[in-house]
């Protein structure tokens, strides 16, 4: 029998003991510990499946997260998916591989994958007989239908080229950036970005690695939408950002190349007011992420730049960094831009019209 802690993100063998004192507590009120199960009670507060109102700093501080949660309307079937997804010193061991070198042994590892697995299912799903609709398929040329066929993730960022403060600009404020307001039916003031949120309630915050723009100092950054400008964390020497923005995404030194990497955060109660623990709310989030980056990838590729998106990231290490409580606030996804080298790297993947 296993105990999986949602306050710490951990899971545990439990004893027999542990699992009988367990069953015998409320989960909706406090219970007088038997004093003969004081030694079990606080190795399952240690575990963090259990809280108590003892004054030291780690009941404390398990007793403060655990009223958080609540606090903030934490669906329980989600944050457990949350929390126990979490990554901390992740490293995928990449940094002393050149692309060639990684291209090669990712062949190996996926011919490995077909000899033991076969091959995955079709790339179309087949359907069933029925009447059939032909559609016209119309080719539509310009800027947008350009930039749609552009888009694609890029792993070769040119370090010698600068990305230009006007880029910059031009990507968080048509990605980001707030294009208008509104009130919703509770009189709560929400804003129109370019990409849908749930509710319109706009959760996603922003943070920024800036390492190669044009008139930006390398640091970390947090975007500030209201005003349209960014907000210094922390100063870093140049190159340092590419190394932090690669540790954070475990390695993958293809995508901490980016001239700016963006850390997409979620500020959990700005959704969870309304669907109050509600089962689709925490996917909501994700999908507010999603819609960010994909129109960042537009977005980039308009500007003629490329672009990125990752979930392999060490999430726990980054809030630590950016000084994150994790249930409040906590980190969704990274994704990046720059402008990308004139021959792609051998990781990225070609297509055939």
């Amino acid at each position: 029998m296993v105990g999986i802690a949602v306050l710490t993100g951990a899971r545990y063998e439990l004893s027999d003991d542990e699992i009988d004192l367990l069953h015998s507590l409320s989960a909706r009120r406090w219970s007088e510990c038997d004093p003969e199960a004081v030694s079990v009670a606080e190795a399952l507060v240690e575990k963090g499946l259990v809280v108590s109102d003892l004054d030291d700093e780690r009941h404390a501080a398990l007793r403060r997260r655990d009223e958080d949660l609540m606090a903030t309307q934490w669906n329980g079937y989600a944050a457990l998916f949350h929390y126990m997804t979490r990554w901390s010193g992740v490293a995928f061991d990449e940094s002393a591989e050149s692309a060639a070198t990684l291209k090669s042994r990712s062949r190996a590892a996926a011919s490995a994958l077909v000899e033991v697995h076969g091959w995955p299912p079709s790339e179309f799903a087949e359907f069933g007989p029925g009447p059939v609709v032909e559609l016209p398929r119309i080719d539509r040329e310009g800027g947008f239908y350009d930039a749609l066929r552009r888009r694609r993730t890029t792993r070769s960022f040119d370090a010698s080229t600068a990305m230009t403060l006007e880029q910059l600009d031009t990507v968080v404020r048509y990605v980001f950036g707030c294009h208008a307001y509104g009130r919703n039916s509770a009189d709560a003031v929400c804003i129109k970005r370019t990409s849908p949120s749930g509710g319109g309630l706009a959760p996603i915050e922003v943070y920024l690695i800036v390492d190669g723009v044009d008139s930006v100092p390398v640091g970390i950054y947090h975007y500030n939408g209201r005003d349209h400008s960014l907000v210094q964390m922390e100063e870093l020497s140049p190159g340092e950002g590419r190394a932090l923005a690669t540790k954070f995404m475990c390695g993958q030194w293809y995508f901490g190349g980016a001239h700016v990497t963006f850390i997409l955060t979620a500020r959990f109660y700005r959704n969870y007011w309304k669907y109050r623990r509600h089962p689709k709310a925490y996917p909501t989030i994700l999908m507010d992420a999603a819609h960010l980056t994909q129109t960042l990838y537009l977005v980039s590729a308009h500007e003629h730049l490329g672009a990125f998106v990752t979930i392999a990231i060490n999430d726990r290490d980054i809030e630590a960094r950016l000084g994150l409580d994790g249930v409040n606030e906590g980190v969704i996804a990274m994704a990046g831009c720059g402008p990308a080298t004139v021959d792609p790297s051998p990781l990225d993947m070609g297509f055939d019209a």
